[in-house]
C-alpha cells in the first residue's frame, strides 16, 4: 500500500466516509456508479483508496446520496489528503532550486534531523558532482527543463554549513548498498566515498551503515527522513508527510534498524572497502 491509499483508507479517513455516506443512502455500488454514470469499479477503487477522487467525484457522490451537505467536509477531506502529498512535477515547475530552498528552511528549524536510506547518499552529505547527477536524473525522469540543475545544486549545497551547528543533531543510516550503487560516473562515486568518510566522528553526526550479510530484525522497507517529530517519504512521483502516530512509526522503525548498524571505524571500513572494490 503507497503512502496515499494509507491516508485515504486510514479509520474515518476519506474511504471510510464516501462508503458510510453510500451505505446510510441504501445503495449498492453498482446503483451509485449508475447514479454518476460512472463504472462499478471506480466506485471500489474510490471506497477502498486506490484512486484519489477529484472534487467533481465528491460532490457527484454526495449528490447521489441525497446529502448534498455532505460535500464540503468531503472536500476538506480531500484537502488533508492533498496537503500531505506534494507532487515532484508540479513542484518542480518552479524550478530545482525552490524544491532545494524549502529543503534548506526544513533543515535550518529542526533540531533532529534523521535520514534512512536504501538507494542514495543523503542529500546533507552529498558532493556537488554526485547531486547534480541525483538532481538531473529527477528533471529528466519528469520531462523538465534542466537549465536550473546548477542553481539548485548550488541550493543543495548551502544547507551542508547547517552540519556543523552543535545546536542540531543529524542521525544518517544508510544500507551498504548506498556505497555500492553506481548512480553516477565513477570517479565521482569515489569522491563521494571520500566524503563520507569525513563525517564519522564528527560529534553531532550519528553516522551508521547498515550492512549486508546480517540477519535483520526489521525490513526496511523505504527510505525516509525524518525533521524532528514529522516524518517525509519520497518516490518516483512526489513525497509525503506523516505527523503524530504515522511518524512514530518511521521513529520505532529507523531506531530499531540503528540496532542493526555498524558506526564509527567499522562504518569507516565498509567506506574504504566500497571504494577499494570500485578502484579494482
Amino acid at each position: 500500500m503507497n503512502p496515499i491509499e494509507e491516508w485515504l483508507t486510514q479509520p474515518e479517513g476519506l474511504a471510510d466516509r464516501l462508503r458510510a455516506l453510500r451505505t446510510q443512502a441504501g445503495l449498492s455500488g453498482k446503483q451509485l456508479a449508475e447514479a454518476n454514470g460512472w463504472a462499478p469499479s471506480k466506485v471500489s477503487r474510490l471506497e477502498n483508496g486506490r484512486q484519489m477522487p477529484a472534487p467533481a467525484d465528491l460532490y457527484a457522490w454526495a449528490r447521489a446520496c441525497g446529502a448534498d451537505d455532505a460535500a464540503q467536509d468531503l472536500l476538506r477531506m480531500l484537502g488533508e489528503v492533498q496537503a500531505v502529498h506534494r507532487d515532484w512535477r508540479r513542484r518542480m515547475r518552479q524550478g530545482q532550486a525552490a524544491v532545494q530552498d524549502s529543503y534548506n528552511q526544513l533543515v535550518a528549524e529542526s533540531r533532529l534531523i534523521r535520514h534512512f536510506e536504501t538507494v542514495y547518499v543523503p542529500g546533507l552529505l552529498q558532493t556537488a558532482d554526485y547531486a547534480r547527477r541525483i538532481l538531473t536524473e529527477m528533471v529528466e525522469l519528469h520531462n523538465l527543463d534542466i537549465a536550473d540543475v546548477d542553481a539548485a545544486v548550488a541550493t543543495r549545497m548551502q544547507r551542508q554549513h547547517l552540519l556543523y551547528d552543535t545546536s542540531k543533531r543529524f542521525e544518517f543510516l544508510l544500507a551498504e548498498p548506498v556505497l555500492r550503487w553506481l548512480l553516477c560516473p565513477p570517479e565521482v562515486m569515489r569522491g563521494q566515498l571520500d566524503r563520507l568518510q569525513t563525517v564519522v566522528g564528527v560529534p553531532n553526526i550519528r553516522f551508521g551503515i547498515l550492512p549486508l550479510g546480517i540477519q535483520l530484525t526489521t525490513t526496511p522497507q523505504n527510505s525516509f527522513q525524518m525533521y524532528d517529530d514529522v516524518a517525509i517519504v519520497e518516490t518516483f512521483v512526489g513525497e509525503t508527510t506523516h505527523r503524530d502516530d504515522q511518524a512514530a512509526a518511521y521513529a520505532n522503525a529507523i531506531e530499531r534498524l540503528w540496532n542493526e548498524a555498524v558506526t564509527g571505524e567499522d562504518a569507516r571500513t565498509l567506506i574504504v572497502r566500497a571504494a577499494h572494490d570500485l578502484r579494482n
